[in-house]
């Protein structure tokens, strides 16, 4: 038996190589048996079958310079086989050779051309040299070799959208759908391919076949919906809202996306008002209603809003309150409002009623701690500060209301530990920088070590902080504790 005369079928299976191991095992015990007569195996022939089995096994192992050396070792004799030029191209490719891997997996393409996984190789090796269009001509050939492989398909649109051929990845889509029908995945390949090529009316029509092709399934007709919005087009995405209704008149999200009528019209504090019997509804799903009600609260937080859309919005709040009270997103949202709204005697409650519905979102307890700070409230701050370093061991924000907290209940020496942290971790952020450095002097105060207080003071300064106008009033505080009216007086003015 003559190895050149063995195929090789390259596969991703283990299976598959593990056979080709078995045969070369086999073949090493010197003898074969061909049509019934057992005969001798030339030595030379071994020796030849064990280096490619060399070579297979460094690569199997990642010992790439290993193999390519018995790879080359191999070919020496043997430089028509192309299961050896295509172990030795992924050894190139393992080590980023790319032009050395292109040039071992053509070999391997010329000697067996009908093995699709050497050209799929090939391929990769082109994409990852950047020579997309090479890459596009090997699947161009390989879907014709293989006209039912879908992959083979739905790799070609890829690289000839990446070689800026949307045109021909259109097609190449359309004939893959025509195998396939229409697919969540095709149709969401095309309907991106049509928006970066500028053609807004096919993208929808993309969603909109896809909404009609799976009726049962109304997110894609939501999915159309919000593309149409997203256009600026409120009549066709009100026409898709009310289909949506007919098919399902209990849908929440259409419900609320059509309160109201027409946004440009009513304007927003009227659409707003308008939602009140939907927000009250606690059939109405509560993410639908965050959902809704997210864009103006960004508006709110931006300043780009009017004072009356904040107080139409407040009711919202409260009727999230009664339509879903065991849910902690609701008071979260509740108390989000009537603290923007300055109202912090009225979010304090709410938002202590979603900590005890075990909130995981950080702000909620950061606004808490704040308002409880603000009172003046230290004692009641101090646990809850100490719950958030729990849950929130990555919130530097958490070690500094800790520290105030701490500071101004005569733990002065924790304050210092968790606020040396906060600082560890707020690098990036000047502004928090300064707050934790002003807060760690602050603490040194407390506890009347004044000559601590001034070095870490002037400290922060040095480092940025000399335009801080609390920093320097108390840097000039703690050289008036410490008897040093002349000090004093210069940062206080600076300050000032």
């Amino acid at each position: 038996m003559n190895l050149t005369s063995v195929t090789f079928r390259i596969s991703s299976s283990a299976k598959c190589l593990s056979a080709a191991f078995l045969f070369f095992t086999a073949s090493l015990s010197g003898q074969n048996t061909y049509d019934g007569v057992v005969r001798r195996i030339p030595e030379a022939e071994l020796k030849t079958q064990a280096a490619f089995i060399d070579a297979e096994r460094e690569r199997l192992l990642a010992h790439f310079p290993a193999a390519i050396e018995k790879y080359k070792t191999f070919l020496y004799n043997e430089d028509k086989n192309g299961a050896a030029w295509y172990g030795l191209a992924r050894c190139y490719q393992a080590q980023k050779e790319y032009g050395l891997a292109a040039e071992a997996v053509a070999k391997a393409v010329a000697a067996e051309p009908e093995n699709e996984w050497y050209s799929v190789l090939q391929a990769d090796v082109f994409e990852q040299n950047v020579r997309y269009k090479d890459a596009v001509t090997v699947y161009t050939g390989l879907v014709k070799s293989f006209p039912k492989n879908t992959a083979f398909y739905e790799r070609l649109a890829y690289l000839q959208t990446l070689a800026e051929d949307p045109k021909a990845a259109l097609k190449t889509l359309e004939k893959l759908e025509s195998i396939t029908g229409i697919t969540e995945a095709t149709s969401d390949k095309k309907h991106i391919l049509y928006v970066a090529m500028g053609d807004d009316k096919k993208a929808a029509q993309e969603l909109l076949k896809l909404a009609d092709a799976k009726p049962d399934k109304l997110e894609y007709r939501h999915r159309l919906a919000r593309f149409y919005e997203n256009m600026g087009d409120a009549a066709s995405a009100r026409k898709v809202y009310e289909d949506i209704l007919r098919r399902r008149p209990d849908d929440s999200a259409a419900r609320l996306a059509l309160a109201g009528g027409n946004k440009a019209k009513s304007g927003e504090v009227q659409r707003v008002e308008s939602m009140q019997a939907l927000f009250a509804d606690p059939k109405v799903t509560l993410d639908d209603k965050v959902k809704e009600i997210m864009p103006y609260l960004v508006k709110i937080q931006n300043g780009q809003a009017e004072p009356a859309l904040l107080q139409a919005l407040l009711p919202l709040g409260d009727a999230v309150e009664k339509a879903h009270p065991a849910e902690a997103k609701a008071w979260s949202l509740s108390g989000d409002l009537y603290y923007l709204a300055g109202r912090n005697d009225e979010a304090l409650p709410r938002y202590q009623q979603c900590l005890k519905l075990r909130s995981n979102v950080f702000s909620v307890w950061k606004n808490t701690l704040e308002i409880l700070l603000g009172k003046g409230k230290f004692a009641e701050a101090l646990p809850l500060a100490e719950q958030a370093l729990d849950n929130f061991p990555n919130q530097p924000y958490a070690y500094y209301y800790y520290g105030v907290a701490a500071t101004n209940s005569g733990k002065a020496n924790d304050a210092i530990v968790q606020l040396e942290q906060a600082l560890l971790m707020s690098g990036k952020d000047p502004l928090l920088t300064g707050m934790v450095s002003d807060q760690i002097g602050l603490a040194f105060i407390a506890k009347k070590d004044y000559d601590g207080a001034i070095k870490r003071y002037e400290a922060a300064l040095a480092k940025g902080q000399d335009k801080n106008p609390l920093l320097l009033k108390h840097l000039g505080d703690a050289y008036n504790l410490k008897g040093d009216k002349a000090k004093a007086d210069e940062y206080w003015k600076k300050a000032n």
